[in-house]
C-alpha cells in the first residue's frame, strides 16, 4: 500500500500534460482515453449511476480492492452503489482532482487519481470529507484491476448508524458476570487471562473485542466479548470448550450471569442456552 501511495505522489509531481520519465520507465498523459474513461466512471459514480459503466470493467478479472479487501466485479459495483444509500450529495472534488495515466515500458497502462470525496450522512447527518487515492489498470478498453485507498472511519460510522436504524447489524456481544472462586486472587485471574487472551487472539479472527474487568475487592469479574457474526461467537464457544482453558476457566470462576446481546442466530441461541444465557436483541444505538 505504501509503495502505491508513493507512486501516486511521484506521478503527481511529474505529470504535466504529457512527458517522458526515464525513472518510471513510461509516459504520463492527462488527456489519454484511459483518463477520459476514468472521468466518465467518476461522473457516473457521483450521479448514482455507476452500474451504467459496468461494461468498462472486465468480467474475467478479480483484481479489485477497497484498501486491502478483495471484491468481485459485482462486489465493486454494488459496494459503490451502496454509498448512495448511506450518503447524499456525494461529490468528488473536480477542481482539486489530480488525474493522469501512465503507459509503462512493460506494456501496462494505469489511470491514477487522488482527490477529496465529500458527502452528507443520511443516518448521522454528519458532513464527511475523505481523501481518496485510486488506480485502475487497463487492457484495451477494459478496467482489469482497481485499487482504492482511503480512511474508512467515516464510512464505517455511517454503516453502523444505518445498521442500528434498520436493526440489521450482524454483530453480537457476550456479557457475563463471573464470581472469582475462593482461594484465587486477582493475580491468579490476571495471569490466566494473559494466556487465555493470547489463545483467543491467535485462533479467533472473528473475535474483535475481548475485555475482562475486575471489581475493587477482586471477587467479581465482568466480561465483554464482541463478535462480527453469530457464527464467530459459536466458533469461540466451540474453541473454548475444546481447549484446556475451559477447565481452568471453570476452576477459577463461577458463572453468575450471561447475556448474549444482538440478533443471535438459532445456532447461537441453542449454544448459549447451555450457559444459561439470556438473549437481548438490539433495539437502538449502534455496535462498534
Amino acid at each position: 500500500m505504501k509503495k502505491i501511495f508513493l507512486l501516486f505522489v511521484v506521478l503527481g509531481i511529474l505529470s504535466c500534460g504529457q512527458s517522458d520519465s526515464g525513472d518510471l520507465g513510461g509516459v504520463l498523459d492527462q488527456n489519454s482515453k484511459e483518463v477520459k474513461m476514468t472521468r466518465e466512471l467518476m461522473k457516473k459514480y457521483t450521479e448514482g449511476k455507476f452500474r451504467e459503466i459496468a461494461d468498462m470493467i472486465s468480467d474475467d478479472s478479480e483484481e479489485f480492492y477497497f484498501n486491502n479487501v478483495k471484491v468481485t466485479k459485482e462486489g465493486w459495483i454494488s459496494g459503490v452503489e451502496n454509498h448512495h444509500n448511506l450518503f447524499e450529495n456525494i461529490q468528488n472534488d473536480t477542481e482539486g482532482l489530480n488525474l493522469t495515466s501512465a503507459r509503462y515500458n512493460n506494456g501496462s497502462v494505469w489511470s491514477m487519481a487522488w482527490f477529496q470525496w465529500t458527502g452528507k450522512g443520511k443516518y448521522t447527518g454528519n458532513d464527511a470529507k475523505i481523501i481518496v487515492h485510486h488506480g485502475f489498470r487497463f487492457e484495451g478498453d477494459k478496467i482489469v484491476a482497481a485499487y482504492h485507498f482511503f480512511d474508512p472511519t467515516l464510512l464505517d460510522v455511517e454503516i453502523k448508524a444505518a445498521e442500528a436504524t434498520n436493526k440489521t447489524s450482524q454483530r453480537v456481544l457476550g456479557l457475563a458476570e463471573l464470581i472469582v472462586n475462593r482461594g484465587f486472587t486477582s493475580s491468579d485471574v490476571e495471569k490466566f487471562l494473559v494466556r487465555f487472551s493470547n489463545f483467543v487472539r491467535e485462533t479467533e479472527p472473528g473475535t474483535y473485542d475481548f475485555g475482562y474487568f475486575i471489581s475493587k475487592n477482586g471477587k467479581k469479574v465482568n466480561l465483554v466479548e464482541k463478535y462480527y457474526t453469530s457464527d464467530d461467537f459459536v466458533h469461540h464457544l466451540n474453541n473454548f470448550e475444546k481447549s484446556e482453558y475451559s477447565k481452568e476457566f471453570l476452576k477459577l470462576f463461577t458463572i453468575n450471569k450471561v447475556i448474549i446481546a444482538g440478533n443471535a442466530s438459532d445456532e447461537l441461541k441453542t449454544k448459549g442456552k447451555g450457559y444459561g444465557a439470556e438473549f437481548r436483541p438490539q433495539i437502538g444505538g449502534w455496535i462498534n
